[in-house]
């Protein structure tokens, strides 16, 4: 069964042990978790690598701060909680080395704590060192991390049972680990590594102090905005050179409610590294037949949802380039961003540009300035 579904190349599979401590000192909640993951690697179809037989585990240290007691802003937010964790992931394959990685997540509980089953969504970003990157010499065969430093991201479903026995809970979960350098170097196919985990979960929880919703006001008006984003990134031909990227735009956004928020706009993409592809496909690479250079310029539209806490956003949006003279990876893209609120006028901006949900093109740093 096992190699049928390594040939096959299905989803990553993970059976992971949970058991948190919860403690309620006045206002917070605090939990500590630790998961053991088993399961097989996820390759790409672009690679050609066969991954070792052996299984695969990682071992993840959770710290969570949640927000149940008296905190009317934050409730308004699914209850939300956040945290810090520390994740050791071993492939058990020497080719794909060991990933040592630290998140910042948040939690959002999408049923009341004061129910029975509780259902929630945890989002993580954060930074990971891989310890056996690419190497054109030493090892050629690791197309999937093209450097020490990644920039991971996770999205996780879990569901808690009502308690058992005394404060134990059963808990079940499925999230998607993606591992990238956001094309930061060359080769990055990346990792994709859909998990599912079964858990214990010691609770002590209370519901006497849990506040409603008191003040649901918001901005009605249409909002205009100009940004940009930039960075630097590498063409897929490795050792091809770093080069910067600008990204700047212009976006109208209407909110929907204190918690979302849609967005519509265009921007245009001067990706450099994308010239210099271009130039050596043209001058070193006759099979592609060119008959003249494209233009590397790019412009897109896109539509996006942005979900408020306090001042952070998590914007996630699609978009299609209407300019597009130049075939690399697919019209359609993606973005995933968080944004950060300094005052009602400006945002700084952290995401990545992705194409197929799993070929990441830039990690991206920006601004973005509020007209009304």
């Amino acid at each position: 069964m096992f190699q049928n579904i390594k040939y096959h190349i299905l989803p990553l599979l993970f059976v992971s042990l949970s058991i948190s401590g919860q403690k309620f000192p006045n206002f917070y909640n605090q939990m500590l978790s630790a998961d053991i993951n088993l399961g097989y690697n996820l390759s790409r179809i672009k690679s050609n690598y066969i991954f070792a037989e052996k299984m695969p585990y990682s071992f993840q240290i959770n710290w969570h701060r949640a927000n149940y007691y008296n905190q009317n802003r934050l409730n308004r937010y699914g209850f939300s909680d956040f945290g810090i964790s520390f994740l050791y992931h071993d492939f058990r394959d020497e080719v794909l080395g060991k990933n040592y990685g630290i998140y910042g997540f948040m939690g959002f509980y999408l049923i009341k704590p004061s129910n029975a089953f509780q259902l929630s969504l945890r989002l993580s970003q954060g930074l990971a060192y891989n310890t056996n990157p690419y190497d054109k010499l030493k090892n050629s065969k690791n197309q999937f991390f093209g450097s020490n430093w990644l920039f991971p991201f996770d999205v996780g479903l879990y569901l808690m049972s009502p308690k058992l026995f005394y404060n134990w809970r059963l808990q079940l979960g499925f999230s998607v680990f993606h591992y990238s350098n956001g094309n930061y170097e060359s080769p990055n196919y990346g990792a994709n590594i859909p998990s599912v985990s079964i858990g214990l979960v010691y609770d002590k929880r209370t519901n006497k102090t849990l506040h409603h919703i008191t003040n649901n006001k918001y901005d009605k008006k249409w909002q205009y905005a100009g940004f940009l984003r930039f960075g630097v990134n590498e063409s897929d031909y490795y050792d091809s050179g770093k080069y910067p990227f600008l990204v700047p735009g212009f976006q109208i956004a209407k909110q929907l409610s204190f918690r979302h928020k849609i967005s519509f706009g265009i921007e245009l993409f001067l990706s450099y590294f994308l010239k210099e592809q271009i130039r050596y496909e043209y001058y070193a690479m006759t099979e592609f037949q060119m008959t003249k250079i494209p233009d590397f310029k790019r412009i897109g539209i896109f539509a996006g949802h942005e979900f408020y806490y306090q001042k952070f956003g998590i914007d996630f949006g699609m978009g299609y380039y209407i300019y597009y003279p130049y075939a690399f990876e697919t019209r359609y893209y993606s973005h995933l961003a968080t944004k950060f609120y300094l005052n009602k006028h400006w945002q700084l901006i952290y995401g990545l540009k992705f194409h197929h949900f799993s070929r990441a093109e830039a990690l991206e740093l920006g601004v973005m300035y509020r007209i009304n």
